[in-house]
C-alpha cells in the first residue's frame, strides 16, 4: 500500500506538469515545461521512463535529457544484488565489472569480463521495480475516464490488462533470455543481423548476462551517407518485415538506446539489437489478415474492410458508423505497404490525414481496436520514426514482396468473417485509383495527366501558378473540394472543371 501511494503521489505530480505544457502561452514557455516533464519521467523510473522513451522516440535533445535524467543504483548495491543472486561473491563468476553504467526503465548495464575472459554486458533489475509498476497501473483503474476514454468507450480494463501482460515479461529477465535465445533460432535466413548471444547458466530473473557485442548509435547513423544510411535503413525494414509477418514475434520497443550498427566495408553493415524484455507476438491469424488487407489495396478487391478489420479483432459495432471511410483509412494506415516507388516515411503524416477523413471520429476508430493492438502500433511508429531519421527512402512494396510472397497464396486464402449491415457496404474495390487532369488549351493543344488517387489530397501542389490563379479568380474552393473527396472515401467523382481564355480544364478521380 505504501508504495501504491508513493507512486500515486508521483504520478499525480507528472500530471501536473503535463498540465503546465498545455498552460503555456509561449513557445519558450512550453518548452522549459516539457523538459521539466521529461526530467521527472526519467527520474522516476518504471512506467514513467517507459513513456517518456516513447515520448521522445524523435526528439534528440528531449531524449538526452530522458536518459541523464535516469539515475542509476549505486555500484555498491548492484554487487550486493549479484551476491545474492549467485550466492556468492559477484567476483567468483566476474573477473572484473564496470562501475560505468547505461541506466533504462526497469534496471541498467554494466560491461565486464567472466573469469574465462569472454567480456559480456550485465543488466541488474532495479529492486522492488515490480511492485512500483504494479501500483502504477492499478492507478490506471482508478484514474477519472474523462476525455476521449469517456466519450469514446475505450476499454482501459483491457488497456491494463494489456500493459500488465507486457510488463510482468519484462520483469522476469528469464522471459528475456528466452525471448532471445527464439530470436537467435528465427533470424536466419536473414544475414547481417546480430542477436548477442546469452551465457544461459549465468541469468537468473534479475540478472541477465550476454556476450558483449557493440557498434554505433543511430545518432552517428544519421551523419552518414545517404548510401551508407540507404544500406542501414534497408537493414532495419528487412529485418522488421521477416519477423512480424514470417514469424509474428517480433522486438516491440525499437528505439535508439536498443539497436547499433557496425561497420565492415563502405557500404556493408550489420544491425545490432539489444533488450528483448518486449516482444510482440501476433496470431498467424492476425498476420495474415494484415497481408489480406495489403494485397486488398493494392489489388482494389470487392472485400468489405470491416470484415477485415473483425480477423484483427476489431469492434464491428463501432465501426458501422466510419463505413464510407474506411477504404480509404486503411489505404492511409498502410501507404507505405502499397506504393511501388521507394517511399520515405516523411511523406506519410498519418495523423493529419487521418484527422483529415474522419475528424474527431478517429477516437471511434481507436476505441473500436483490440488494446493489445497498441504494441504494434508502438512498434511500427518506433520503426520509422528511425527509418525518418535515418532520412531514407526505401522500397517497401518490394522488400515485402521478396521476404512474403510465398505467404500471399495463405494470405488470400484467408476466411474473413462475415459481416451483416444495414448500410451500403464500402469495398476497396469502390476507391478511385487515379487523379485525372484533361486541359484543353486555347491553340488547340490538349495535356492529360494521371497521377495516384492519394494526389488529391493536396490539390494546390499538382496544380501549376497560372491554374491557380484561374481558380482564385473562379472561387472554387479547393480546400472544401479536398474535404468532399475525403469524406466519400476517394470515390470516382468530378472534383472539379474551370473554363477562361486560356484553357478548359476537367480534374476528377477515376
Amino acid at each position: 500500500m505504501k508504495e501504491f501511494f508513493k507512486r500515486g503521489a508521483n504520478l499525480l505530480k507528472l500530471g501536473l506538469a503535463a498540465r503546465q505544457i498545455k498552460k503555456s502561452t509561449t513557445d519558450e514557455q512550453r518548452q522549459w515545461a516539457k523538459q521539466y516533464l521529461v526530467e521527472l519521467l526519467g527520474k522516476s523510473r518504471g512506467l514513467p521512463t517507459k513513456i517518456g522513451q516513447f515520448m521522445t522516440m524523435d526528439d534528440q535533445s528531449s531524449r538526452e535529457s530522458l536518459t541523464n535524467s535516469l539515475v542509476p543504483m549505486p555500484y555498491e548495491e548492484v554487487t550486493e544484488l549479484l551476491d545474492k543472486a549467485y550466492g556468492e561473491s559477484f567476483d567468483t563468476v566476474f573477473k572484473k565489472l564496470d562501475k560505468s553504467t547505461k541506466a533504462a526503465s526497469l534496471g541498467q548495464v554494466h560491461f565486464g569480463k567472466l573469469k574465462e575472459g569472454t567480456e559480456v554486458a550485465v543488466k541488474v533489475q532495479y529492486p522492488e521495480i515490480a511492485k512500483g509498476v504494479e501500483a502504477e497501473l492499478d492507478m490506471m483503474g482508478w484514474l477519472p475516464k474523462v476525455g476521449p476514454v469517456a466519450k469514446w468507450g475505450f476499454k482501459m480494463d483491457g488497456y491494463r490488462d494489456a500493459f500488465w501482460d507486457n510488463f510482468k515479461e519484462e520483469l522476469d529477465y528469464g522471459i528475456e533470455m528466452k525471448h532471445q535465445l527464439r530470436y537467435r533460432q528465427l533470424i536466419p535466413p536473414l544475414e547481417r543481423i546480430v542477436i548477442p548471444e546469452v551465457i544461459e547458466g549465468l541469468c537468473r530473473p534479475n540478472v541477465l548476462v550476454q556476450k558483449k557485442e557493440e557498434g554505433f548509435g543511430l545518432e552517428k547513423a544519421e551523419t552518414m551517407m545517404p548510401a551508407q544510411k540507404q544500406a542501414m535503413g534497408r537493414l532495419l525494414l528487412e529485418h522488421y518485415f521477416h519477423m512480424l509477418f514470417r514469424h509474428g514475434f517480433v522486438h516491440a520497443d525499437p528505439q535508439p538506446a536498443n539497436l547499433a550498427f557496425r561497420q565492415f566495408k563502405k557500404d556493408y553493415f550489420v544491425l545490432i539489437l539489444y533488450d528483448f524484455g518486449s516482444v510482440l507476438e501476433i496470431p498467424k491469424e492476425m498476420r495474415l489478415a494484415l497481408l489480406r488487407i495489403i494485397l486488398a489495396l493494392r489489388n482494389h478487391e470487392a472485400i468489405d474492410p470491416v470484415s477485415c478489420l473483425l480477423a484483427l479483432g476489431f469492434d464491428g459495432e463501432k465501426l458501422e458508423d466510419l463505413r464510407p471511410t474506411l477504404p480509404a483509412l486503411l489505404s492511409v494506415l498502410f501507404e507505405p505497404f502499397l506504393m511501388e516507388a521507394p517511399y520515405h516515411v516523411k511523406d506519410w503524416k498519418m495523423s493529419e490525414r487521418f484527422d483529415q477523413t474522419v475528424g474527431e471520429l478517429k477516437w471511434w476508430f481507436r476505441s473500436a481496436a483490440p488494446p493489445k493492438l497498441i504494441f504494434l502500433m508502438r512498434t511500427l511508429h518506433g520503426l520509422t520514426t528511425m527509418l525518418s531519421r535515418l532520412d531514407v527512402t526505401l522500397p517497401w512494396q518490394f522488400l515485402l514482396d521478396k521476404h512474403l510472397s510465398d505467404v500471399y497464396p495463405e494470405a488470400q486464402a484467408l476466411k474473413l468473417p462475415e459481416v451483416k449491415s444495414s448500410q451500403v457496404i464500402h469495398s476497396f474495390n469502390d476507391m478511385a485509383r487515379y487523379l485525372k487532369v484533361h486541359v484543353v488549351k486555347s491553340n488547340g493543344n490538349k495535356v492529360s495527366l494521371t497521377m495516384p488517387a492519394r494526389c488529391a489530397e493536396d490539390l494546390e501542389d499538382v496544380m501549376d501558378e497560372s491554374v491557380k490563379e484561374s481558380i482564385k479568380r473562379q472561387k472554387i474552393d479547393l480546400q472544401a473540394i479536398q474535404k468532399k473527396a475525403q469524406k466519400s472515401g476517394f470515390i470516382p467523382q468530378t472534383l472539379f472543371s474551370l473554363s477562361d481564355e486560356e484553357r478548359d480544364m476537367k480534374v476528377w478521380l477515376e
